[in-house]
């Protein structure tokens, strides 16, 4: 685990916040801790072109970190692309998160694959 890219990546604002006149949307909570997600996103032509998260403002720095990597690895992607993140893609992108810390790799993939079934759903 690479505790510099963790802080840093739980510090990052670029992508943090709600998104207006979304296109896909989810909410999940993690049942342990009681900390929430959300991802917002827009896409053109089956490409992210926005993608924005939210999650407790009290969560650890690997759930933030873990957003915020998603939310950016999905950005510029075509939606079945970004669909393949998952957690542990996200872990070995931090360095490699200990047992204790994968659930909130697992929290980020399950908030942009939700976010992307919501798109897909919209649009059929």
């Amino acid at each position: 685990m690479d505790q510099e890219l963790i802080l840093e990546y739980s510090e990052k604002q670029e992508l943090r916040g709600e998104l207006r006149d979304f296109q896909g949307s989810s909410r999940v909570q993690e049942p342990g801790c009681g900390d929430e997600m959300c991802m917002y996103l827009k896409t053109h032509r089956e490409v992210i072109t926005e993608i924005r998260f939210t999650i407790t403002d009290s969560a650890c720095p690997p759930v933030k970190a873990c957003g915020a990597l998603a939310a950016e690895m999905a950005l510029g992607r075509p939606v079945m692309e970004a669909y393949l993140i998952d957690a542990d893609r996200l872990s070995q992108r931090l360095g490699g998160l200990p047992k204790e810390s994968m659930h909130c790799a697992m929290m980020a993939e399950i908030a942009l694959k939700k976010a992307i079934k919501d798109y897909v759903s919209k649009r059929s």
